[in-house]
């Protein structure tokens, strides 16, 4: 919120224009078709279509494991990225994208970014069902950033504030995927301490017991 009052007051005029001079060779047709081409396939999953089939195909996944509240977690923060995403762009007037004039609405400021938000919400879902590929989607997600950049998608200020908003929604998903047991315990470690918060003695030989 502090991020977006600040681009709407003074619209971070000198970022943003080095940004547009220097750091955007892809924008406005420039560049080489087929790396503009490999940059809009790195950021097309995190548009809206495919990141709300992502996510309820990650909901379905975690129901089948028996993980109601991640299940529930993940599309309840994709709704409310919406939400933050259209408040946003009417607040603050950054005029920049008409991508949503194809949905029937006017507004066309470019904060925050969209697909930056969505592609860290893709992965916190996925990781919730394969934890092995959370390493490969954080690089996707710097990818993506890079993409919107220099692709002339958004300006630095819009991919900061979906880092920011997208990251607020990541913890609170994945806050309201622990059970109140999980949250509880501080770690698997002190399960069989019968003191919560202490780990159990570790024997050293029979009958007596150390401090390793």
């Amino acid at each position: 919120m502090v991020l977006a009052a600040l681009v709407d007051i003074t619209d971070f005029d000198r970022v943003n224009s080095f940004a547009v001079d220097n750091l955007q060779p892809l924008a406005g047709g420039n560049g080489h078709p087929q790396m503009r081409a490999w940059t809009e396939v790195l950021i097309s999953p995190a548009g809206p279509m495919i990141t709300a089939l992502v996510i309820a195909v990650a909901a379905i996944c975690l129901l089948a494991e028996g993980r109601t509240r991640a299940a529930a977690a993940w599309p309840v923060a994709l709704g409310m990225a919406l939400m933050v995403e259209i408040v946003s762009k009417l607040v603050v007037g950054q005029h920049r994208s008409g991508i949503w004039h194809g949905f029937g609405l006017t507004f066309d400021s470019s904060f925050p970014s969209g697909h930056m938000l969505r592609a860290i919400l893709i992965t916190g879902a996925v990781a919730a069902v394969i934890p092995a590929l959370r390493a490969a989607l954080a690089v996707w997600c710097v990818a993506v950033a890079v993409c919107l950049l220099i692709n002339g998608w958004h300006l630095p200020t819009d991919i900061a504030g979906g880092i920011l908003a997208g990251m607020a929604l990541y913890y609170f998903a994945h806050a309201l995927s622990l059970t109140p047991r999980t949250a509880a315990s501080p770690s698997s470690s002190s399960s069989s301490s019968p003191y919560p918060g202490t780990v159990a003695p570790v024997p050293d030989r029979p009958g007596t017991y150390g401090s390793r």
